[in-house]
């Protein structure tokens, strides 16, 4: 097995040192690829841990050998002409605004390696996947997490829907508030996120295995007040619709309430509508299809990001605890509260 001279004195850990102390991206690729050798392992599997090639690496461990750590400074080289003509160019940047499938890459996003595999298909040229990435950067594209396009919404309704909640905000009495009300589950086991951790290690997430385990609430967002209410439940039905309709009422005795939720079954039904007029709380359906519209929607995507990524619970009895903790912090965070629980409203600031 090709191993380090020793002459030199440098060690795995002096090299990682090295790794991470330089610039130079090929250097630091390359004091990476051999501390990983004075660690221990082949050049084979090096080479397969950092994709290059197994001659490459055994070139860097040569060079290492022969002349030191100078061995491994890469030498200077012109750039080098892309492969691709102007329009050809033209042809991929427009080919990678749509989903691969439709220019017959059978994949569900863009990569390197689905960019080197349609230049291929398309213009019969090889490039390694590194070259495809770096004329995805050539070309103007970033890397971006997508949101959801909800293509069955009515762009009309929803704008209608603004116009009428702005005329209902500016024609409220004093003592009013507007009630958002959604639904919402936090899962005992992990949501993964994108986490930070050394470049060498994997990122790993501790998991109990706890199932399909989970907190199940209704939240309801206060504004302009920045309250924030909840009901803990086993399901959602119209009977802890009802409750949660009625706490509402409890919690906000003399005020003019104006609600907003979607269309489930449950916010449809006898019981709920029947509450409603029981509790006085004027109901308002959001447009179908149209929820980044509700302002709830931004306080459940906060606890999950408190209490659900990158965290698995040893219980749910303290998954429910630390819910319960959270929601009491809300008290002393209106202002944010306010801040980060806004509904998008096309422009139309209604609330």
């Amino acid at each position: 097995m090709l191993q380090l001279d020793p002459k030199w004195g440098e060690t795995a850990e002096t090299l990682l040192q090295k790794s991470i102390a330089t610039e130079n991206k090929r250097l630091r690729e390359r004091y990476l690829a051999l501390a990983l050798i004075a660690s221990g392992k082949s050049v084979q599997s090096v080479a397969r841990q950092i994709h290059r090639r197994r001659q490459t690496v055994s070139e860097w461990v040569h060079s290492f050998n022969q002349k030191g750590i100078e061995g491994l400074v890469p030498e200077f080289k012109s750039p080098q002409e892309p492969s691709l003509s102007k329009e050809e160019f033209e042809v991929l940047y427009q080919a990678i605004q749509k989903p691969p499938r439709q220019s017959g890459i059978k994949t569900g996003r863009w990569s390197g390696k689905s960019v080197a595999a349609y230049i291929k298909k398309v213009f019969g040229k090889t490039v390694h996947p590194h070259t495809a990435r770096r004329y995805l950067r050539r070309l103007g594209f970033v890397l971006k997490k997508p949101h959801k396009k909800f293509i069955k919404a009515n762009e009309k309704d929803q704008k209608a829907f603004a116009m009428a909640l702005e005329h209902v905000e500016q024609s409220r009495p004093g003592k009013s508030v507007t009630v958002w009300i959604d639904e919402g589950h936090i899962w005992q086991d992990a949501l993964l996120r994108r986490m930070w951790c050394p470049r060498e290690q994997e990122a790993i997430v501790d998991s109990l295995s706890p199932g399909k385990k989970k907190l199940s609430f209704y939240v309801a967002v206060v504004r302009p007040l920045g309250k924030i209410i909840t009901l803990q439940v086993k399901k959602f039905n119209q009977e802890n619709t009802a409750r949660f309709l009625k706490k509402i009422r409890a919690c906000l005795p003399g005020y003019h309430i104006d609600a907003i939720w979607d269309n489930a079954p449950y916010h449809l039904g006898t019981i709920t509508k029947q509450t409603g007029k029981e509790t006085d709380i004027h109901i308002h359906h959001l447009p179908s299809h149209s929820p980044k519209m509700n302002a709830a929607e931004q306080w459940i995507r906060w606890a999950k990001e408190a209490l659900s990524y990158n965290i698995c619970w040893e219980t749910l009895k303290t998954l429910i605890r630390s819910f319960n903790g959270f929601v009491a912090s809300m008290a002393q965070r209106t202002s944010e509260v306010l801040s980060r629980c806004v509904s998008y409203l096309f422009g139309f600031n209604c609330c």
